[in-house]
């Protein structure tokens, strides 16, 4: 068995699944043990309603939303058996709010995405993500859940097509490709403020690995949902121009986006938004989250951990230089 295999599962019609790394992706769906059994999904399930009741109090409206794992909506795609994805975390999840999901702002996104799955491509074939197509589907239904109008120009926004390698098929041998269309949803949102965190994100020289506090402010004089918006999330949210982040930006006059799995409640209460959004990925939810962040200290916390790797890379090129032979020796 290659090492690749042991993370990257073949499926048919080239389609790429993630099946082990660090989120132990195909033990998640399982009741009684794995990385998520109910009784992890319960904590989950408290903290939400939680989050809704603290967001009551503070005269926001709250919504929770999963991207399922690409296991969850394309199980149907892979070559044998991996896992039983009517036991999905997400769909475990909605049953622990008893039938009525919605009442504590949890948005279940797994019945549509299986309906449309086999129209278009919701994720990459080659990657973890969702294509724009699948961010637009998840970004339609909770601008539903939410009753916020949705920006219907998204579909028609300009996007570009490229061959990429993306991270499932990197770590294969040989390295297989994808032609895949890039769209770019933002287009009358401008963002007005980012910190030092979405600096080291987008800077190539730290490979996208700082992320975690990324605190990123979009206004839109256009926008038809004369609101604001707070979005804690990750990577199928971002600060780029195109998924969820990005298609919220162009709905709302708003946008304020932290880049946490967990809520900074002095920074909503310092932000006074109409609505509150928390996105994690299925995977991600294998790690307990605790409500406990501080975006301030984090953003601390990042920034010297970025001097800290540039340095750690000037040490390196140094010694480099050192070890090589000088051109009087020769």
């Amino acid at each position: 068995m290659s090492h690749a295999s042991l993370f990257v599962h073949q499926g048919v019609d080239g389609w790429l699944f993630l099946v082990g790394g660090s989120n132990f992706v195909s033990t998640l769906y399982e009741r009684d043990s794995g990385h998520l059994p109910d009784r992890a999904l319960a904590r989950w399930r408290d903290l939400i309603v939680e989050r809704k009741r603290r967001c009551d109090a503070l005269g926001a409206k709250f919504a929770h939303l999963v991207v399922p794992e690409k296991l969850t909506i394309y199980s149907h795609k892979t070559a044998e058996p991996l896992v039983d994805a009517d036991l999905a975390p997400s769909l475990r999840l909605a049953q622990l709010f008893e039938r009525d999901p919605a009442a504590y702002g949890y948005v279940d996104l797994v019945p549509l995405m299986r309906t449309h799955r086999d129209d278009v491509d919701l994720y990459w074939r080659t990657d973890t993500h969702w294509t724009p197509l699948g961010c637009l589907l998840g970004y339609e239904i909770l601008c539903d859940a939410l009753g916020l109008e949705r920006n219907h120009d998204l579909v028609a926004r300009p996007f570009v097509e490229d061959v990429r390698l993306l991270d499932l098929g990197s770590k294969l041998e040989p390295p297989v490709y994808e032609t895949i269309r890039e769209a770019t949803w933002r287009q009358d949102a401008t963002r007005v403020y980012d910190n030092a965190v979405v600096g080291l994100l987008e800077a190539h020289e730290y490979g996208g690995e700082i992320h975690v506090g990324c605190h990123a402010v979009f206004k839109n004089p256009h926008a038809r949902n004369k609101c604001k918006l707070l979005l804690f999330g990750d990577s199928f949210a971002g600060v780029s121009p195109y998924f969820l982040t990005a298609a919220l930006a162009e709905t709302v006059a708003e946008l304020e986006f932290v880049w946490s799995a967990n809520v900074d409640w002095a920074l909503v209460k310092r932000s006074k938004p109409d609505f509150v959004v928390t996105e994690i990925a299925e995977r991600y939810m294998a790690i307990p989250a605790n409500d406990r962040f501080n975006l301030r200290r984090t953003e601390i916390r990042q920034v010297l951990l970025g001097r800290r790797r540039r340095f750690e890379a000037w040490l390196r090129d140094w010694r480099e230089k050192r070890r090589q032979p000088s051109s009087k020796s020769t």
